[in-house]
């Protein structure tokens, strides 16, 4: 905090939350370093729902309260914007797309691109969904051992893929799934902390999975603009969204959305699966309750948008793994003025952290928190809305969380009717980067029903 901030607060009577003793200079980096998730659960557990910390020259707040959190989401969120940290770190791959922009493209852009999702596209992707996830565990065989990690980044690229693109792209899929592991190399371990122009492997791989991802997207962009009006795939309807003074997108505005859909979209959707499989084969309960729905709502059909409506108990795995383990572990806002959080002052233009992580294993409003347990989602249980909120939420909340979800059931369905995962790791590890990632391959062993 700033001596001009701390003498605004003073003068208004205000204290600053309370949070952890730092190091000169490194204020808690070595703390953070050690492991982020047991910093911020200790931070938590020691100082209550909003917290001060530093780190490194990083001053922040954490507010994990639900009743805080909604505030600043939804009820206040013209005080707050998306945080600079987040968005610099991002951009040299998404540009301006939604995931990092604000202001006035964010919202032009957000209306533009809602017609995209609408139900009844994406009851088109639901079948897009079950195609692809049924094409690829047929190659699967009893007995074999896969990274279930890998296999759904390949399944969940593969549906955006073809729902972006509406047809089979050929090797450049293949070319578009390598450029990403490329591009996203930028963002692991210690490289992601150090600028873009330090000659780091990870670096100069970025720029060269940059690079192509451009390639390809520009010219099937170039390819599409003849014809969209004639389509029916995601990348059709961006090129012919319109806002409200009924102009389009420019291509270098249609790339960043697209690189954001393939990027995240896939990414996030794979780590929920990973999750959830891990988790149902750790239960054999919970996996015998989940087939024996499948088998009666489904039979041996692949599922479609309107079974899923009826898979209760799938909807309540995949939500309970995203309790767990949320792929987006913390929000990041930043207030554009001083702002009075449960008392503390948190100054304008600092970075103030929502976590996932803390709200969704807080045993205030959760029941014996740390358990896989789906059937607390078919209780009606009294707890704050953002307790849980694992796509964001308010204005800004993910405008692919229905696709998300959707895609997450559908593709749970179609493996958990089909085999039977056991895991062959101890135990799950996971660590902060962009995403909440695995800390090692997630192996599991295919087993017939």
């Amino acid at each position: 905090m700033s001596t001009e901030a701390r003498q605004r607060g003073s003068e208004a009577g205000i204290r600053r939350p309370p949070g952890p003793d730092g190091l000169p200079v490194v204020g808690n980096l070595h703390r953070f370093l050690r492991g982020q998730l047991t910093f911020i659960e200790t931070c938590a557990r020691e100082y209550g729902d909003v917290v001060y910390t530093n780190v490194g020259p990083i001053e922040s707040y954490m507010v994990a309260h639900p009743e805080q959190i909604e505030r600043i989401l939804v009820t206040e969120d013209d005080r707050f914007r998306k945080a600079e940290m987040g968005q610099g770190r991002l951009k040299p791959l998404f540009g301006n797309g939604l995931v990092v922009s604000d202001g006035e493209h964010w919202r032009r852009q957000r209306t533009r691109m809602q017609p995209a999702f609408r139900p009844d596209r994406i009851a088109t992707y639901a079948e897009i969904m079950a195609d692809q996830a049924a094409a690829a565990i047929t190659a699967w065989s009893p007995g074999e051992t896969i990274r279930i990690d890998e296999e759904m980044r390949r399944i969940t690229l593969s549906i955006l893929v073809r729902s972006l693109f509406g047809t089979d792209l050929g090797d450049r899929e293949a070319e578009i799934r390598e450029a990403f592991e490329m591009a996203m190399a930028r963002f692991e371990g210690a490289n992601m902390w150090l600028p873009g122009w330090v000659p780091t492997p990870a670096n100069w791989r970025f720029r060269r999975g940059r690079k192509r991802i451009d390639e390809i997207v520009f010219d099937l962009i170039d390819e599409r603009r003849d014809e969209a009006e004639t389509r029916d795939d995601l990348l059709s309807a961006l090129l012919l969204a319109e806002d409200e003074q009924g102009e389009r997108m420019s291509d270098e505005a249609v790339r960043d959305e697209v690189v954001t859909l393939l990027a995240a979209g896939h990414d996030t959707t794979a780590l929920a699966l990973t999750y959830a499989l891990y988790l149902v084969g750790t239960s054999p309960a919970v996996g015998r309750k989940l087939r024996a729905e499948l088998d009666a709502k489904l039979g041996e059909q692949v599922p479609t948008l309107s079974d899923v409506t009826e898979l209760e108990y799938a909807e309540a795995v995949v939500s309970e793994a995203l309790r767990l383990y949320p792929p987006t572990h913390a929000t990041a806002r930043e207030p554009v003025e001083d702002v009075t959080v449960d008392g503390y002052w948190i100054p304008a233009d600092s970075t103030v952290f929502l976590p996932q992580w803390i709200a969704h294993r807080d045993e205030r409003w959760w029941t014996d928190p740390e358990t896989f347990r789906p059937d607390r989602w078919l209780d009606d249980a009294d707890r704050p809305e953002y307790a849980y909120f694992p796509f964001g939420g308010g204005p800004r909340h993910c405008l692919g969380h229905r696709f998300a979800t959707v895609e997450a059931q559908v593709v749970l369905a179609t493996i958990a009717s089909r085999w039977r995962l056991d895991p062959e790791i101890d135990d799950l590890s996971v660590r902060p980067v962009i995403t909440l990632r695995p800390t090692e391959p997630v192996a599991m062993t295919v087993r017939e029903r």
